[in-house]
């Protein structure tokens, strides 16, 4: 079973208030100062799609990239222009465009660009270090840059020892991965230990998998004195996979078992993982090779509880055991709970999800219960307050302790938060949608025909065929929304109340608008009165004395 927060994530991404949906929150208030910017960017990309559909009239393909395109003709890419002029004659075997890099193939060797082709060159990169090519695709400087065209501190030789090398291990992980072993103890001679401490993780993993599956398949074709001293060299840099490789190679042949123990440590201490935190604390259960630590051992496989990684329940099983086998002779109340229920899984740092077959429950730290026995899965939480699913896929909202928050069921449901601390429950039921507050009484009666979330933008809100943009939430009955650009407030019946008529608007402390009109700003009451007229080149709260105050900025010739 997936963890809570993934189910939650997959269920409704933003129905849920975890830290990760927290930094979403001030990340999109970040992008809110930077809309103009944005909007900017949305501009430029709509016209450089266009101007691809055209060039795709002149070439067989098209990919923009970094404010120039690459276009195909005969099999061939090349760099071009907004108008379709060439501006290299590279003869690109393959483009892999991304976001922010591309992946060029060029006689027959793969290349990283980030910018584009201007002043006769682009700098190309390979295996990280980075070197000028020029439109002929001829490389006309020593691979001494970083990918911002700055030099480094690495002799050019150097550098073109490491990309040779690093070509020869992609090379044989080829041949090794269709059954050919024979070029496998050339290549380990051919690298220095200096070498592969600087491989990127992709040559590091690749080396590492090659020379496991080599020993596992032929080990004959394998050095493994000059293997194991890789080993360590090549860990420094390499991924995943390539942690996962040796933990295999090191659990199925077990060579030398202060190696794999250090190599563990390492990993715990420096790059965590599932594995290597079960590979701990089966050592330190065991004590072999290091001082004998049961609670070290149970700290360990309570890391992999509490992160929800505990696929197939390995981490579960073995703190069940140290349970029966110790009991409260140490702090393994985990343990207790592994013991006593089939799975155990913690969506936070405090709570506790316990399941026996269909029934669940939910305790916290001090196993104190949460939410009592039932059938139901955990859409998403706020705080105290739970959205459980039941099996005819209806939401309720529930108080810590079982007790419904409010009453009744719906079909749908988000977390509303505009003002970070502050939330509103949007809820669905009967085609219709409402607003509730935080104490589950009703902000709005059930009156909107839609509402629907945005990732990076704000919401929006549908009302007898009117769609607003959602800037508030609701404020003693308003709720700030926008129009094609033009802002003002709708009561709780979807009504305007304040005309959409500004530029920009936002609440004070005690309940008024500051507004923005033709580039300067005033103040209204909440009945769209005039307060202060639109005048001022800005409005501050200030906070130590409670009130507003309105700034002008004068332009003096001197």
């Amino acid at each position: 079973m997936l963890n809570i927060i993934q189910q939650i994530q997959t269920l409704k991404y933003c129905k849920t208030m975890t830290i990760f949906n927290r930094f979403l929150i001030i990340l999109g208030l970040f992008m809110s100062f930077h809309l103009n910017a944005f909007c900017q960017e949305d501009d430029e990309e709509d016209m450089n799609d266009k101007i691809a559909e055209q060039l795709r009239l002149m070439y067989d393909d098209v990919a923009h990239f970094n404010d120039v395109f690459f276009v195909k003709q005969n099999g061939v890419w090349e760099f071009a222009n907004e108008y379709g002029k060439k501006l290299t004659n590279m003869r690109i075997e393959n483009v892999e465009a991304a976001y922010v890099s591309a992946e060029l193939t060029i006689k027959g060797k793969k290349y990283t660009v980030y910018s584009p082709f201007e002043d006769d060159r682009v700098l190309v990169g390979r295996y990280g270090y980075f070197a000028a090519m020029d439109k002929n695709g001829n490389v006309v400087t020593p691979f001494m840059y970083d990918g911002d065209g700055d030099k480094i501190d690495i002799d050019p030789e150097e550098a073109a020892a490491i990309i040779s090398v690093s070509d020869q291990v992609l090379q044989v992980y080829q041949e090794v991965e269709q059954g050919r072993y024979a070029s496998v103890k050339a290549l380990e001679k051919s690298i220095s230990l200096e070498q592969a401490e600087k491989f990127t993780s992709e040559v590091a993993d690749s080396l590492l998998t090659l020379l496991c599956k080599t020993y596992e398949k032929s080990p004959k074709h394998v050095d493994m004195k000059i293997a194991e001293n890789l080993f360590e060299a090549t860990l420094v840099n390499c991924g995943v996979l390539g942690n996962d490789v040796v933990l295999d190679y090191y659990e199925t042949h077990g060579l030398d078992k202060q190696k794999r123990f250090d190599y563990v440590r390492d990993l715990v201490d420096n790059y965590p993982t599932t594995r290597s935190y079960i590979m701990m604390g089966d050592f330190l259960v065991e004590g072999a090779l290091c001082p004998k630590d049961i609670q070290g051992a149970i700290n360990s496989y309570k890391a992999v509880v509490m992160d929800g990684s505990d696929e197939g329940g390995v981490a579960h099983d073995k703190l069940a055991e140290l349970w029966k086998k110790y009991g409260t002779q140490y702090d393994n109340l985990v343990g207790k709970l592994c013991a006593e229920n089939e799975q155990v899984e913690y969506f936070d740092d405090e709570n506790i999800m316990l399941t026996n077959g269909k029934q669940r429950m939910v305790v916290d730290a001090q196993q104190q219960v949460v939410l009592p026995k039932g059938d139901y899965e955990i859409a998403g939480y706020n705080g105290d307050l739970f959205f459980l699913l039941d099996d005819s896929s209806q939401y309720q909202l529930v108080k810590k302790g079982g007790e419904p928050l409010v009453n009744g069921k719906f079909d749908d449901y988000f977390i509303l938060s505009m003002e970070m601390d502050e939330a509103q429950y949007v809820l669905k039921k009967n085609g219709k949608w409402g607003f509730y507050g935080t104490d589950g009484k009703p902000v709005t009666s059930m009156v909107f025909d839609d509402y629907e979330p945005e990732m990076w933008e704000e919401p929006s809100l549908e009302i007898n065929g009117e769609k607003y943009t959602v800037h508030s939430l609701f404020n003693s009955g308003m709720m700030i929304v926008d129009k094609e650009d033009a802002y003002g407030c709708i009561d709780t019946n979807g009504k305007v109340v304040v005309p959409l008529v500004y530029d920009q608007m936002t609440f004070t402390p005690k309940g008024n608008l500051v507004v923005l009109k033709g580039g300067k700003y005033g103040v209204i009451d909440r009945n769209g009165n005039e307060l202060l007229p639109c005048k001022y080149d800005n409005i501050e709260y200030d906070e130590d004395e409670g009130r507003l105050k309105a700034i002008v900025e004068e332009s003096i010739d001197i």
